[in-house]
């Protein structure tokens, strides 16, 4: 398969943006609206290309990126965020993104995540790759690994 993990580069936004803006991904999204290109370029630029402690690291299959893992840094702990292309589904690509995106990060800080209750397939991509559950509501479910 080929697959490479590595970090995000300035011209992976667009392709970022397409997974970002895919009815599935948008389906289990904080936010569900449709984001425009060129104001997603400009949030991409700033938030992963200035010194601030976030991260984003991409899944890439013969030179075509299929996915993304976000590191929001949000002081004591990061928020994720990942997304793998819906062709993609199903193929183990989300766990091995999040696993080796982790590994890439080195950091000692808490990782959190927010999962949508229905969301089965994140659900078990956290808990595959050691997130414990620490919470959840009606909405959500809320891992952490430390």
């Amino acid at each position: 398969m080929g697959l490479i993990i590595r970090p995000a580069q300035l011209d992976d936004a667009q392709r970022i943006w397409e997974i970002r803006n895919e009815p599935q991904a948008r389906a289990v999204a904080a936010n569900s609206d449709v984001i425009p290109l060129a104001q997603h370029i400009s949030w991409f630029e700033n938030k992963y290309f200035k010194p601030e402690g976030d991260s984003c690291f991409v899944a890439e299959i013969d030179g075509k990126v299929i996915g993304y893992c976000r590191f929001d840094s949000e002081g004591d702990h990061y928020l994720n965020s990942i997304a793998v292309t819906s062709s993609m589904h199903g193929k183990g690509i989300g766990t091995i993104l999040l696993g080796q995106s982790i590994k890439q990060l080195k950091t000692d800080k808490p990782i959190h995540a927010e999962v949508r209750r229905y969301n089965l397939a994140s659900v078990k991509i956290f808990e595959r790759n050691g997130f414990k559950k620490v919470s959840e509501d009606k909405k959500n479910i809320y891992y952490q690994l430390t």
